[in-house]
């Protein structure tokens, strides 16, 4: 018994230490695991320049919630700031919330057992709530959102409503030095009760749900889950109650089946915010051609990653290769940019640097009205078309 005191007690404070020493190595992780490439240096020229500095830029998916940095200071760590978002002219920044992540994730197939996001949350020194609750996770990241909207003196502002991204884009287009946010959940894995769980997000302000992340589900099968399954009843039952709030429905990460269910049911358009596409990159995290087809034909949205795994390479052409195959296989109206900063991978720039993909499609024969859809126009009129208006 006295051992086992013992050991408890060893146990205990060994966790003191690492929470109280925690803030002193997270952001020299987050440098590790968040890198910007660095293999070629890149120059905008003048004309880029300009053109990219009359642009509404819109970037669907960040995880820079997950920061231990204070977001409304520019950091040489990780991908994404609210100054680089605005140096970067990024006029409105989608924040995803992931919530469960397993211990060693893998792009073709993870069971549901041991995660680490629950540490990863004692370690940055979250809520005592937000340790053992995904949920609780989801809301706590909406809530770091909404106060640096308090504390930004007017830089952020948090878009929920299509009435309100219009006032805000009139204002943007007059103004500098300002950004926008809006609430994504990377995963719907939080939602265990219908209405109450999705209403709960929405009144917290999340207006776009990611039906799965790296797991399996009850929702639905992921694209690296164990079953990759399709939708269930309880999916079918949460998919309805989403679309009558108006929330936007994101397949990222969804499995083909889920992907296809979702296709044959749903009656408002889809986004999949952060993605390559086969015909670029062959993997299982990718859309094949069929897949972007059959979302193009439901008037949905395409957000073209940034990281390697996604496109290829590690570099401004490779991104604008899939921006390319895309726009040529269904129109360029359902292409937009969907980073992934600050979400575990390595990118060529960081959100100071979006010029350089302006750069890239002038380069590549983009006109200048295809470049305004590609950067942001898509996304907004998809967004105002889909948020509710109030």
């Amino acid at each position: 018994m006295i051992i086992i005191v013992k050991i408890l007690i060893a146990i205990a404070v060994l966790l003191i230490v690492i929470y109280a020493s925690s803030p002193l190595y997270l952001q020299a992780v987050e440098k590790r695991i968040n890198r910007i490439d660095g293999a070629e240096d890149y120059k905008a020229s003048k004309n880029s320049k300009d053109l990219h500095s009359t642009l509404f830029i819109i970037d669907l998916h960040c995880d820079s919630l997950l920061s231990y940095r204070n977001l409304l200071q520019r950091s040489s760590a990780g991908h994404s700031d609210i100054p680089r978002l605005v140096e970067g002219n990024i006029g409105l920044q989608v924040f995803g919330a992931a919530t469960l992540i397993p211990l060693f994730p893998d792009m073709e197939k993870n069971d549901t057992g041991l995660g680490i996001a629950g540490f990863l949350a004692f370690l940055k020194h979250w809520p005592l709530n937000t340790w053992f609750s995904p949920k609780n996770r989801a809301l706590y990241q909406g809530s770091k959102l909404h106060n640096l909207e308090d504390k930004s003196k007017g830089a952020l502002e948090i878009i929920k409503t299509s009435n309100q991204l219009e006032n805000y884009y009139k204002r943007y287009m007059e103004k500098t030095h300002i950004t926008a946010g809006l609430l994504a959940l990377e995963g719907a894995h939080v939602i265990n009760s219908i209405p109450g769980d999705i209403d709960e997000l929405f009144d917290q302000g999340f207006r776009i749900i990611g039906l799965t992340h790296l797991t399996d589900n009850k929702l639905g099968g992921s694209r690296h889950g164990a079953q990759k399954g399709g939708l269930t009843e309880f999916g079918k039952n949460a998919l309805r109650r989403m679309e009558k709030l108006e929330m936007i429905i994101d397949l990222t990460h969804a499995s083909s089946k889920l992907t296809e269910d979702v296709l044959n049911i749903c009656s408002r358009p889809v986004m999949v915010s952060h993605t390559g596409v086969k015909g670029c990159m062959n993997n299982n995290r990718n859309l094949s051609d069929r897949q972007i087809q059959a979302i193009a034909e439901n008037g949905g949205l395409i957000g073209i990653g940034f990281w390697k795994e996604a496109v290829g390479k590690s570099n401004v052409e490779a991104i604008v290769n899939s921006i390319k195959h895309t726009s040529d296989l269904v129109g360029i109206k359902h292409v937009a940019l969907g980073s992934d900063f600050d979400g575990g991978v390595s990118v060529p720039f960081d959100a100071a640097g979006m010029v350089h993909i302006t750069e890239e499609l002038m380069r590549q024969g983009f006109s200048e009205r295809e470049i305004r859809m590609i950067m942001g126009e898509n996304a907004l009129n998809f967004l105002i078309n889909s948020l509710p208006k109030q």
